[in-house]
């Protein structure tokens, strides 16, 4: 589980306070009674969520002798309290619950305390683990790339997981929005990952690039990630942290086993994985996965 140090926040959906007033006179205090509230749909021990998961949580009290005075309800994270709810009363009786979700990855401590008239306090406590479950994506696999003039194109569209030839492209501008990143052979046999508005692939006469009204900014960077990493991704993935500092508009000089991580205009993360180049050189087959 990857941890965050960050303070988890917390929104109270819903709450509710149920009091009724009774006097026993009793000369010894037992104190305070505190029960949280499970079986059902409450959750009550220690347990893992996944972030914007809610969870209802709630107590009872009760006081066979002094009335109940007050309640409190915190939440610890990284050993700081935030308190949520602090009310009085006086009453025999206390009944409470709330809606609770986590927007980030973490621990926390829930802390119920109930106090009666003598200041007599009683506590509860369990720790709710929030984690990631990571970002649904599309994958598309063995997608194969030719050069310019090959019947199989040049050109990928990550909404629609289709590679373009450039006679689909060159006048149509509709289409030419759709494109996020082409494959091509540079110089000195440099096969090339690039952004529609890079600078070297719309010198390229063969590509026309430099005819298109539409050029979507992709972004690059390079990742350690390997193949077989690449290759036990399934439904969900938690993508790395893309680095604006070292970004690039291209990755040349591609070698097979090769993982790009890749950041759409739209801001959606991708990542390539470079499965054959081929003897060809100017052919190349990749595997595919998107942000959702």
């Amino acid at each position: 589980m990857k941890k965050l140090n960050l303070l988890l926040s917390m929104f109270l959906i819903a709450g509710t306070v149920f009091v009724s007033s009774c006097n026993k006179d009793d000369d010894t205090d037992q104190g305070p009674i505190l029960t949280i509230k499970g079986g059902g749909e409450y959750t009550s021990s220690d347990a893992t969520v996944q972030i914007e998961e809610p969870i209802l949580v709630g107590v009872t009290g009760t006081s066979e002798n002094e009335n109940l005075t007050r309640f409190k309800f915190s939440i610890i994270s990284n050993n700081v309290p935030t308190t949520f709810v602090d009310s009085t009363m006086n009453t025999n009786a206390f009944n409470w619950e709330t809606e609770i979700t986590f927007s980030s990855v973490g621990e926390a401590r829930l802390l119920f305390e109930l106090w009666d008239k003598n200041n007599v306090k009683v506590e509860k406590s369990f720790t709710i683990t929030v984690e990631d479950a990571g970002m649904q994506i599309n994958k598309f696999s063995d997608v194969e790339f030719g050069s310019w003039n090959d019947a199989v194109g040049s050109f990928f569209s990550t909404s629609e997981g289709i590679v373009y030839t450039r006679g689909q492209l060159t006048t149509s501008t509709s289409n030419q929005a759709k494109i996020d990143f082409l494959f091509f052979k540079g110089a000195e046999n440099a096969n090339t990952l690039a952004s529609p508005d890079d600078p070297d692939a719309n010198t390229i006469v063969d590509l026309q690039l430099i005819d298109w009204t539409n050029k979507n900014q992709t972004r690059f960077n390079t990742t350690t990630i390997t193949s077989a990493q690449f290759d036990a991704i399934a439904d969900t993935y938690q993508f790395p942290v893309f680095n604006m500092g070292t970004q690039s508009t291209k990755v040349n000089n591609l070698t097979e086993g090769q993982v790009v991580l890749f950041r759409t205009q739209g801001g959606k993360l991708g990542l390539i994985h470079v499965a054959d180049l081929y003897s060809r050189g100017d052919r190349a087959l990749l595997d595919i996965i998107i942000q959702k």
